[in-house]
């Protein structure tokens, strides 16, 4: 059976829903097709003001906050300013006072997600009230604060960070303890709070990462340290260095450019940041207060089975800029019958979904602003048993985008690279 997916996911969903529902879904499935103008990250802004430390105002028809990264006078937050769900209000709002950066977010995704709820997560995306203080002056502390549960830092795009524990306390990104994000790396918990739990690959920054030099920021966490994308330097993942350049015990460390800032760490633990190293802010999340001093170790036990459904994904890299076929091989034990209703890996949703016995083919356009070489994760839907809650499978570190005209590596997901994050 082959499915051509000529209207959008919300066309789809209102189809099988009904309109009465829409509401609860639209901000689960809007993304910002046509981005806005991505600023020129080598151009300093006129008429900058100073607010404090590393961020900057220009004040005019529009007030738009700069922020001073390695000498690049950079706008975050204009890019994700704009009103994704269609309710009337925009994602994120900025203003500041004389300490920090304040921070209003609905906190829901920007990009494609998984519909929620589905047949491992039973809970739904829902619009939230985030009213976040940054510290617009970050101060190290003398001592690592342990980062709590909940919310404990923010993306770009308005949408939090957790930390990398389930509900249980045991490592949510790998082990028997694995939950199901969707292929953007997010998922809601029991409020509606959608959120990550690792590098979301789906998050685009003003500025592409391009893997040729040191990555853009991606959020903050909240000490008012800017957490930053994985690379440190042309092909080198901050996460491989070492001696006095090694990332600390809070996935962070100071050059002379930036100062102290975090990276993601794809694949390795704590993914995102393992302990505040500033004096983070406890307005922002009340268990701040109860942490104990120290950073958050891995505690992740055995093997994941959530990856069992999926034996293999080819080719293991894509171009940028280029539509491609993928093939997915699925175990017939444990993958669901029929033809997926939607296919999606990374950010990329199947423009056309076919099976064939065990293998499902599908076409991904991916854009030629990608992200590189980070591996993404894919995962499927499949119409499912109950009403209106999908069947869903998933496997990580799936395969890379690479520049065009590069080589493209037939790798497949079954690889031993492949299995978490590409290590």
């Amino acid at each position: 059976m082959l499915r051509f997916l000529t209207h959008s996911r919300m066309a789809r969903l209102l189809i099988a829903l009904g309109a009465s529902c829409l509401a609860q879904y639209a901000h689960a499935t809007t993304s910002d097709d046509a981005p806005a103008q991505r600023p020129d990250a080598s151009a300093k802004p006129a008429d900058l003001k100073q607010i404090a430390g590393r961020w900057y105002v220009h004040m005019g028809e529009k007030t738009t906050y700069y922020y001073n990264d390695a000498g690049h006078f950079v706008d975050l937050f204009s890019y994700h300013a704009r009103d994704s769900n269609k309710d009337g209000v925009a994602n994120v709002r900025i203003r500041h006072d004389s300490r920090f950066l304040l921070v209003d977010s609905q906190g829901y995704p920007n990009h494609p997600t998984a519909v929620f709820p589905n047949s491992k997560n039973p809970n739904r995306i829902r619009v939230q009230d985030f009213h976040f203080r940054f510290p617009l002056e970050p101060v190290r502390n003398t001592e690592v604060t342990r980062v709590p549960m909940g919310p404990i830092g923010m993306a770009l795009n308005g949408v939090v960070f957790f930390n990398p524990f389930e509900a249980g306390g045991m490592n949510a990104i790998e082990g028997y303890s694995e939950v199901w994000l969707d292929s953007c790396c997010g998922h809601p918990q029991q409020t509606g709070i959608y959120h990550y739990h690792k590098f979301p690959s789906c998050l685009k920054t003003p500025f592409p990462d391009e893997g040729r030099g040191h990555s853009p920021i991606i959020g903050f966490a909240f000490d008012g340290f800017p957490v930053h994308g994985p690379y440190e330097s042309s092909g080198a993942m901050a996460r491989d260095l070492k001696d006095e350049h090694a990332l600390d015990v809070c996935n962070g460390h100071a050059d002379p450019a930036r100062g102290y800032h975090y990276h993601v760490t794809p694949g390795r633990f704590p993914y995102l940041i393992g302990g505040y190293a500033g004096v983070p802010e406890p307005s922002n999340n009340r268990m701040i207060t109860r942490m104990p001093a120290g950073a958050i170790t891995n505690n992740a036990e055995g093997e994941s089975r959530m990856g069992q459904a999926i034996r293999a994904v080819t080719p293991g890299s894509v171009e940028r800029g280029r539509t491609h076929a993928i093939r997915i091989t699925l175990d017939p034990r444990s993958a669901p019958r029929g033809t997926p209703a939607w296919v999606q890996i990374g950010p990329f949703e199947a423009r056309k979904i076919e099976r064939k016995g065990d293998v499902v083919l599908a076409e991904i356009a991916v854009s030629r602003d990608a992200a590189l070489g980070v591996m993404l994760d894919a995962h499927l839907e499949f119409d499912g048993a109950q009403p209106n809650r999908a069947a869903v499978i998933k496997r990580n570190g799936v395969l890379r985008v690479v520049d065009s005209g590069a080589t493209v590596l037939r790798q497949s997901a079954g690889a031993k690279e492949d299995r978490n994050g590409g290590r």
